[in-house]
This record gives structure tokens, C-alpha cells and sequence, in this order.
């Protein structure tokens, strides 16, 4: 039920995961839409600002920030559209923060507020007491209004478990259906509790099938790899610089010997004999990318280059055990590559630098 999407920062060279959604926030005389952005150390941006969620809530306390401008405003959406509009939201900040709050736990791979009242209904269900009934109605009124219907991940009978137990006996409440209710008696209250005893024992079982294929997503943090420049020679001893693809490691593709991945990956763009020797010449590998601007590209380049890329990393890799030491080392970590110059290959669009390398790491696992 996310209305976020996925965005990241850098800081220090370590990727910090975030999400984000979009906001109005008042300049002047007009309202702009823009990107709100909440990251995993509790960060929050958006434009040029940066704070954290008590300046959020500032921010929306003083009108800075609001879901809805005021009838009559100028509003813009930049390169889309601007004018007058009238715009309302059923959100407030309010629930938008306990959002952002969840994100935050997500992000952190904690349980975020419907995760800490399942625990709570879980704990209940073991042992029926006052004292954890308490817990269960604490933690479910912390979940934001507009996500407690869903708190149980249950289409068939919604948030109505949650709200049988937390009613007295007797009393009448609303049903799933619109319109309807129910009367909480004793045997209600009991498929309650058995509700969440069933549902507890069918996630073990279905948690123990799980782990037969192993974790369905990375156990470490993304990890930002390449961009670096080193004007006066490579860091002696190497480190992680050695996983870029401009870093002198010979590899060999068809019989010939290139002195890094960016030379061979240039050189080889180009069917022009004179071009491509000029390109596995020069000194370094941003060097040879900087020449291959100005050669040919080959025939069907596009449907050869990735097939290529592939290639000439197994080869490094295969090649140079230390620098494959140093990729196992990631472990499972999603790799993020930079400074390619291209959408396709670095981490601001497809990635497939840091894909291909994630492939290789479990090639180089697997032997």
C-alpha cells in the first residue's frame, strides 16, 4: 500500500536508501510540486532543504510545506503546467509523517508500525491478558488511520480481528461490508484470538519453505563502487578502487591483451583497425573512452555491448584473484556503479555495470 517510491543519496561513498513522494512547498507566491524524501538515517529533503521529522512537522505547521494549496493559488508543476487549481487531500501531515515514519523503519529492515501491533496481536493471542490487550490498543492507534484497515494484510476480513478484540463485549461495531455490523459476543472474541493463532502458525510454515531458496533480498546495504579519479596514481595498497572498470588489470578478449576493462570495452566499439589500436593504446582507461568519442561505433553495437561487458569482466575477474577477492568481499550487497557516462551502464539508470558484477561475484562464488 506504499505511495512512495524508491530514491538514495550518497554520504561518504555509502549508499543511504530512501523514499519519496511528492508535496507541495509554498515559494513566494506560488506552489511548487516536489519530490519529499525521507532516508534510512531519518534525513528529510526536499529542494535544497534538509532536516529531519521535527523540522518536517514545522515545516507543515507553518505552511512551507502542504498537501493541498490554498484555493486560488498559483500552482506550478514544473515542465508539465502551471495556474490556478483547486486541489484537496483526505491526508494530513499528520498521517503523511507516520508514513514517512514507517518508511524509515522499512528502510532499516525493522518493523514498522502494523509490523509492531502484529507482534503485539501475536503476543496477545499466546497469552489473552489485560495487560497485553493494552499493548495490541496502543500499538494499533499508532498505525496511521488510512493503513489500519490493512494492518493484517488480510483482503477477506480487513482490520475487523483488530477491532473485535479491542471492543467489550456487547458492544456493536462496524463491519467489513459498508453499512453492516457486528454485535462482539464471547464466541467473536474467540475466532479472534483463533484468527491470529492460525495466521501465526501458516507464516512459520510458510517461512520455513522460504529459507529452502535462501533470503529473497540482499542481507547487506547497496554499495556505491567506481567514480573515482586519482590524478596523482591508484591507492597503494588497492582497495576497492580495483572493482572499476578503468583500474589497470589486463584482461584479453579474442587472443589480445588490453590493459584495463574501459580499454578493451572502447577499442572493441569500433570495427575501424586504426581507431581501435589508437583506443588500447592510450596511457589510461578514461583516456580511451574520451578518444573512442570520436571513432565509429561498429555495426549492431547496441545488441553486442552487454554480451561484451560481460565477457571482459569474467575475464578480469578470472584473471586477477586478488581483485576477484576483493569483489567476493561485497558479499550479497547490491552493487551500485558510477562514473560511466551513460544511463545504461552506471547507477543512474540501468545499473548493468553493477548488475554484471553482482553476476560474476556469484560465478566467482559458486567455483
Amino acid at each position: 500500500m506504499s505511495d512512495t517510491t524508491a530514491t538514495w543519496r550518497t554520504v561518504e561513498d555509502e549508499v543511504v536508501r530512501g523514499r519519496q513522494r511528492l508535496v507541495f512547498v509554498r515559494e513566494q507566491e506560488h506552489y511548487l510540486l516536489t519530490p519529499l524524501c525521507v532516508y534510512a538515517d531519518g534525513v528529510v529533503t526536499w529542494r535544497w532543504e534538509s532536516t529531519d521529522v521535527d523540522g518536517l512537522r514545522a515545516a507543515f505547521d507553518d505552511g512551507t510545506l502542504t498537501l493541498a494549496p490554498p484555493e486560488g493559488a498559483t500552482v506550478t508543476v514544473i515542465g508539465t503546467a502551471g495556474g490556478s487549481a483547486r486541489l484537496t487531500s483526505w491526508l494530513t501531515p499528520d498521517l503523511v509523517i507516520g508514513d514517512l515514519a514507517d518508511e524509515v523503519d522499512r528502510l532499516n529492515d525493522r518493523p514498522d508500525s502494523s509490523g509492531r501491533c502484529w507482534d503485539a496481536l501475536i503476543a496477545y493471542a499466546a497469552e489473552p491478558s489485560r495487560a497485553n490487550l493494552e499493548i495490541v490498543r496502543e500499538r494499533y492507534f499508532a498505525v496511521p488511520e488510512h493503513r489500519r484497515r490493512y494492518v493484517l494484510g488480510d483482503m477477506d476480513h480487513d482490520d475487523v480481528p483488530v477491532r473485535i478484540l479491542l471492543a467489550e463485549t456487547g458492544e456493536t461495531i462496524p463491519a467489513r461490508r459498508p453499512d453492516h455490523t457486528l454485535t462482539v459476543t464471547t464466541e467473536t472474541r474467540e475466532w479472534a484470538v483463533d484468527y491470529f493463532r492460525r495466521s501465526e502458525r501458516g507464516i512459520a510454515e510458510s517461512r520455513e519453505r522460504d529459507v529452502l531458496d535462501g533470503p529473497e533480498a540482499a542481507t547487506r546495504v547497496p554499495l556505491r563502487i567506481g567514480g573515482h579519479v586519482y590524478p596523482g596514481g591508484w591507492p597503494q595498497p588497492p582497495g576497492p578502487e580495483v572493482l572499476q572498470l578503468d583500474y589497470p588489470a589486463p584482461v584479453v578478449h579474442d587472443g589480445r591483451e588490453y590493459p584495463s576493462v574501459m580499454h578493451a570495452y572502447w577499442a572493441l566499439s569500433t570495427d575501424d583497425a586504426a581507431w581501435h589500436d589508437r583506443i588500447a593504446g592510450v596511457e589510461r582507461g578514461l583516456d580511451a573512452r574520451a578518444l573512442a568519442e570520436q571513432a565509429p561505433r561498429r555495426d549492431g553495437w547496441p545488441a553486442v555491448r552487454l554480451g561484451l561487458m560481460a565477457a571482459l569482466l569474467r575475464d578480469k575477474f578470472a584473471r586477477h584473484p586478488a581483485m576477484a577477492h576483493r569483489l567476493r568481499e561485497t558479499g550479497d550487497a547490491r552493487l551500485l556503479y558510477g562514473d560511466w557516462g551513460s544511463r545504461y551502464w552506471n547507477s543512474a539508470g540501468a545499473n548493468w555495470v553493477g548488475r554484471l558484477m553482482e553476476l560474476v561475484r556469484s560465478e566467482q562464488a559458486a567455483r
